[in-house]
């Protein structure tokens, strides 16, 4: 049997209900992630606010999409590279791909020689990854150049009318 007993409003330790009283408890207590380190806590929510964000462009890609009658290019025809005389569909692509991770991979190994003290080891992953991350500018500014030969122009649409497709009104 449990018994309630009654609180004066002037009580400190009354808390309001709902979501005010969610934030309340939150702001008040100042170990909300109690046994969570602040760097990792930090982490979760740059992940999250990442997600929210890529979902934003996601959703604004598709409305985008959806809101034009004019047929989207094939990426396959667009992305595709010529070598050796014979067309490959987005191979550019995978290889930009391969070269942004390795980057990021040679970078963490630059880290963790870093905290070893192995100065030899962390500059020369350092120039690596610098290197990798010339290579995918570098080829950006080839993919953009040769989108750009073909007819394809920032701010340039393609049989549609500005202003045509509004998703949202």
């Amino acid at each position: 049997m449990t018994v309630s007993v009654e609180r004066p409003a002037s009580d400190p330790h009354l808390r309001p209900t709902g979501l005010r009283g969610v934030a309340a408890d939150l702001s008040s207590d100042q170990r909300a992630f109690k046994n969570v380190s602040w760097g990792k806590a930090m982490m979760w929510i740059f992940i999250l606010s990442d997600i929210f964000i890529f979902g934003c462009f996601l959703l604004a890609y598709m409305a985008a999409r959806m809101s034009t009658t004019v047929t989207w290019p094939n990426p396959s025809e667009v992305f595709a590279l010529t070598i050796g005389g014979r067309e490959i569909p987005l191979i550019l692509i995978a290889i930009m791909t391969f070269v942004l991770i390795s980057s990021s991979g040679t970078m963490a190994m630059a880290v963790n020689f870093g905290y070893r003290r192995d100065r030899r080891k962390t500059a020369a992953l350092m120039v690596v990854t610098a290197a990798l991350g010339a290579t995918f500018v570098g080829m950006q500014a080839f993919e953009w150049s040769k989108l750009i030969a073909e007819g394809v122009h920032p701010g340039k649409t393609r049989g549609v009318r500005r202003n045509s497709a509004r998703p949202f009104s």
